[in-house]
């Protein structure tokens, strides 16, 4: 049978755009997909909802950290344990893990829910590893919502840009963006101080240039999950959307 696992789609908060069309494609085959599962932050936008419960009418929702705590009058769990072939699967969202996604507290929480295999949500990326015998399965965000983890800037590397200003390596500090900094190290002359200016500034364009969209303002590359589950096989397809092509990854465990 086929499990589809979707996390923290946060429609309309984070992402307008809904699933890439060429997801949606892929998963709204008629009759393919026997259950959907969605970890969390996936129930405010009532054409989602409508969409996955055409996929398939079996649907299990986990409540996400910004989801209301009922959907159609029925209160959403934190967390839910379900059975296929010869696996019971634990299903909860990341906020409730505390530290959030620490491998030892996922493991603490199989052992509690007596699962074989931890589907979760709340990070925003996709992943998948073993564990004491244990499978885990993050399956990231489906439309690939801004993620207010995203780090910032290390404060701790802005007071070493200043600290280094007078080291004699100018044209470094001035392609991190550090032009009056690098103009204070060198002191040329007059004449040179423009030609100085315009190189910088050449490779501070440059340098904007090379940075990729998602490292600016945070998003995340959509992604999800397919769980094909035959007795005590279960084979993992990890889909990503990368550069507009969908890409498949694929990893097998076996229940011991």
């Amino acid at each position: 049978m086929l499990l589809l696992a979707l996390s923290d789609a946060h429609i309309p908060e984070r992402a307008i755009k809904d699933l890439p069309q060429k997801f949606k494609k892929l998963i709204s085959v008629p009759n393919k997909i026997q259950q959907v599962v969605l970890l969390g932050n996936c129930t405010k936008s009532y054409s989602f909802l409508k969409f996955v419960n055409q996929i398939s009418s079996n649907v299990v929702v986990v409540r996400g950290e910004f989801d209301n705590k009922t959907v159609a009058r029925e209160e959403i769990p934190l967390n839910t344990i379900i059975k296929q072939g010869d696996f019971t699967i634990g299903c909860c969202n990341g906020y409730t893990v505390v530290p959030k996604s620490d491998p030892l507290s996922l493991l603490t929480l199989a052992r509690q829910l007596d699962v074989d295999i931890v589907l979760w949500g709340g990070t925003h990326n996709v992943e998948a590893y073993t564990l004491e015998d244990k499978f885990f399965i993050n399956p990231g965000t489906c439309t690939g919502a801004f993620n207010p983890d995203w780090p910032l800037p290390d404060a701790s590397n802005d007071s070493t840009l200043e600290a280094s200003a007078d080291s004699s390596e100018p044209q470094t500090q001035a392609s991190e963006g550090s032009t009056d900094n690098a103009n204070d190290a060198t002191v040329p002359a007059q004449d040179g101080k423009s030609d100085q200016d315009d190189v910088a500034n050449k490779e501070d364009e440059d340098t904007d240039s090379e940075i990729d969209d998602f490292e600016v303002d945070g998003r995340c590359i959509p992604s999800f999950c397919l769980l094909d589950i035959q007795g005590s096989t279960c084979t993992l397809y990890i889909y990503t959307y990368v550069d507009g092509e969908v890409k498949v990854d694929k990893v097998v465990y076996n229940k011991k």
